[in-house]
């Protein structure tokens, strides 16, 4: 880069940094589609058929739940369906709604392959999906189903905030490397899951997800579970879990202690999922 541009790119940053820091940042809207998929997918009435008929104004999220519905997670039976109408039926609410997440925000922050961020937006987008995968089995085993589904979301988008940091400065993304991103990934993702209309439980596990020693009365909740996803996609994506687990201070881990998890069973529970981990992630990439 020459003087003027190196000014001008220093001058952009530090203007996205004055406004990350004070969280004064505009926030896009969900996709208008995308929101009233989700919105009828919170009406207990609703029926399969009318969700498939609102699914086909979204061209992208029909390919997904058809691939979805055909996964070897969806379809052990091995009987393919080619119809929008039985691929919902077979998938049903809450696979609907991880697909339709999964799609939006793809949309919402996509750049072209040749862009410098393009690899680091697939590395974050196959990091959420792991995320996503290890807390939907973490709050079964935690004894937490009825939050199955919201564990899911909360996993698949923990990183949105990096995902608005990086494509909001994609025309300089070495000196994206200079500020400190991850201190705001947090705050932001807390602000645009909000802006979203997500639950609150979503949003707040997502704005505590880098405290290390948050404590709360109680049994555990959705952001235990995210702490805990994300420690183990650290342990799968490293290669060496047992190197990981070695930089676990427990006896200041809260949210290891809510979930039961230790190093006597750590493990265990990390290779005990890592088949039905494995089918979510193939489903929703």
């Amino acid at each position: 880069m020459n003087t003027s541009t190196d000014n001008v790119a220093l001058d952009f940053l530090n203007d996205l940094a004055f406004q990350l820091s004070s969280r004064d940042i505009e926030l896009p809207p969900f996709p208008d589609v995308y929101t009233r998929i989700l919105g009828a997918l919170n009406d207990p009435n609703l029926s399969m058929a009318r969700l498939a008929k609102m699914v086909t104004a979204a061209p992208d999220l029909c390919v997904r739940i058809l691939l979805l519905a055909n996964s070897a997670l969806h379809n052990r039976a091995g009987v393919e369906v080619v119809d929008i109408g039985a691929a919902v039926s077979r998938l049903g609410v809450s696979a609907v709604r991880n697909a339709t997440v999964a799609v939006a925000t793809r949309e919402m922050f996509d750049c072209p392959r040749s862009s410098p961020i393009w690899k680091t937006l697939e590395q974050l987008r196959s990091t959420s999906v792991h995320t996503a995968a290890y807390a939907s089995v973490l709050a079964d085993y935690a004894g937490m189903p009825e939050d199955k589904d919201d564990a899911m979301l909360t996993g698949l988008l923990h990183n949105v905030g990096h995902f608005y940091i990086l494509t909001k400065s994609r025309q300089f993304p070495e000196f994206v490397k200079e500020i400190s991103i991850e201190d705001w990934v947090p705050g932001v993702g807390c602000a645009l899951i909000e802006n979203w209309g997500f639950p609150e439980p979503i949003a707040k596990a997502i704005d505590v997800q880098n405290d290390q020693e948050r404590t709360h009365f109680g049994p555990a909740d959705l952001a235990d579970i995210l702490r805990a996803a994300k420690l183990m996609v650290r342990m799968a994506e490293s290669g060496d879990p047992e190197a990981v687990l070695d930089e676990i201070d427990w006896r200041h881990s809260p949210d290891l202690i809510k979930l039961d998890i230790n190093p006597d069973n750590v493990l265990d529970i990390f290779n005990g999922f890592a088949d039905e981990v494995n089918l979510f992630r193939s489903a929703l990439k």
